[in-house]
C-alpha cells in the first residue's frame, strides 16, 4: 500500500515511516523540513505544511491511507492537520486515516496524577488533540484514533495491549514508540479498529 505519514519527522513517525518500507508499503511523508529524512527506496518526500489543506489535499492524491503521528505543544496544529485531511478526502477519496493521539484525552479515565498533569504541562497538547477528535468524529472518514499511553524511547516488544473502557490510566502506563508505529501499520487492515478509539499501552 502506498501511505501518507503526517509528523514523519518526529520520534513515532520516523519509526512508522522505517517499519512501513520494511514492510513492503510505499511511504510518501508530509514534512516541512525534507533534509530531516533521509532518501531510500520507497520513500517520496514532499515539502509542505500538515496543517494546510492544500499541501495535505495534493499529498494525499494516489495514497491508500493516511496515518498521522503530528505531535505538538500548543497551538491547533495537529486540529488544522486533522481538519485538512478531512477536506482532502472528499477531493481524493482517500477515506482511511490513522491518527495518534493520547490517553491524556480521556480525562474522566485519568488517576490523579494523570489528571494533574493533563491539566497543567499537558494542557494545551491535550486540548488540541481533544478537538482533533471532535473534527474526526464527526467526519465521514474510516478512522482509528490511537489514544497511546505515555510514550517512550524503548525497544519493541510486539506485546501490545488494549486497554479496557473501564480501566484507569495513570503516569506510570507506558508503550514504546516502536509498538505504536507497529500497532498503527497493523491497525490499516484491521476492520475491527473502523471508526473507533483505542486505548493501547504496552
Amino acid at each position: 500500500m502506498k501511505l501518507l505519514v503526517l509528523g514523519a519527522t518526529g520520534a513515532t513517525g520516523r519509526l512508522v515511516v522505517d517499519q512501513a518500507l520494511a514492510a513492503g508499503h510505499t511511504v510518501r511523508a508530509l514534512v516541512r523540513s525534507p533534509g530531516k529524512l533521509n532518501a531510500r527506496p520507497g520513500l517520496d518526500v514532499v515539502a509542505g505544511q500538515a496543517s494546510d489543506p492544500g499541501d495535505v489535499t495534493q499529498a494525499m492524491t494516489g495514497v491508500g491511507a493516511v496515518i498521522s503521528t503530528l505531535g505538538a505543544t500548543g497551538g491547533t496544529v495537529i486540529t488544522d492537520a486533522t481538519r485538512a485531511v478531512i477536506s482532502g478526502a472528499a477531493t481524493t477519496g482517500v477515506s482511511r486515516f490513522v491518527e495518534l493521539s493520547s490517553f491524556a484525552v480521556l480525562r474522566e479515565r485519568l488517576s490523579a496524577p494523570a489528571k494533574l498533569m493533563a491539566g497543567t504541562a499537558m494542557a494545551a497538547m491535550v486540548k488540541d488533540k481533544a478537538a482533533a477528535e471532535d473534527s474526526l468524529r464527526a467526519s465521514d472518514l474510516d478512522y482509528t484514533l490511537v489514544r497511546a499511553v505515555r510514550l517512550t524511547n524503548g525497544p519493541a516488544t510486539g506485546t501490545t495491549e488494549q486497554l479496557p473502557e473501564s480501566a484507569t490510566l495513570r503516569m506510570a502506563d507506558t508503550i514504546s514508540r516502536a509498538d505504536v508505529a507497529a500497532w498503527m501499520l497493523t491497525a490499516l487492515t484491521n476492520p475491527t479498529t473502523s471508526r473507533r478509539s483505542v486505548v493501547i499501552a504496552g
